[in-house]
């Protein structure tokens, strides 16, 4: 017999003493963990498995045997041994990529959307705000981030990003709630008044015909529109 008789242990696994005479006396790399050395003769051969992967089975023998995050999750630490390691990207944002290693990989939601749970994986994922509403920062995590449109003005579309996407109301019509979410949320003033501002957010602002004159229609948006009284 010679030392040429003596089988490595397998990559993934290691012995630190003299005389071993089994195979399963070579250890396992512990979760997390994977060892591309055979015959290694130290735990210190096995290497964690880097940021944004983990290994949840001992004896790997390769850094690809540690599995990436899926996309949406994050894991900032190395050596993780579970899927449940890796952390959902906070809601407000999304990561498209798996691996990812850091929470600043997760991507805030564009302005004009939000996103309320977390592990997003999509920009898709974000929803639009509501037509009516506005959000103008970035990473919106709920509805509620989603900000009116001031009485007076509405907008028709989902997704706005900016106040300044909130339409006045044309001259005539005015709305008094805020939230407006089409031109039919602003209302005609009533027949014999008329408004010629645009943006108007209460039916006070529609001012009555002078005295000897009058108009039949809702919605006059000039003192022109007032009729003279026949003699």
């Amino acid at each position: 017999d010679s030392a040429s008789d003596c089988i490595d242990c397998m990559a993934g696994k290691y012995v630190d003493v003299t005389g071993s005479s089994l195979a399963s006396d070579c250890i396992a790399c512990l979760a997390g963990k994977y060892s591309t050395t055979i015959g290694s003769d130290t735990v210190a051969d096995c290497i964690d498995c880097e940021a944004g992967r983990y290994a949840d089975v001992l004896g790997s023998a390769d850094a690809d045997d540690c599995t990436e995050c899926v996309a949406g999750r994050y894991v900032d630490v190395t050596g993780s041994v579970s899927i449940d390691d890796c952390i959902g990207c906070a809601a407000g944002r999304y990561v498209v990529e798996a691996g990812s290693d850091e929470a600043e990989d997760c991507i805030a939601c564009a302005a004009g959307r939000y996103v309320d749970v977390l592990g997003s994986d999509a920009a898709e994922d974000c929803i639009d705000c509501v037509a009516g509403k506005y959000a103008d920062v970035r990473g919106s995590d709920e509805a509620s981030d989603c900000i009116d449109c001031v009485a007076g003005k509405y907008v028709d579309v989902a997704g706005s990003n900016e106040a300044s996407d909130c339409i006045d109301c044309v001259a005539g019509k005015y709305v008094a709630d805020a939230g407006g979410a089409s031109l039919a949320a602003c209302i005609d003033c009533a027949a014999g008044r008329y408004v010629e501002d645009e943006g108007s957010d209460a039916a006070d602002d529609c001012i009555g015909c002078a005295a000897g004159t009058y108009v039949e229609t809702t919605g006059s948006d000039s003192a022109s529109d007032c009729i003279d009284c026949v003699a």
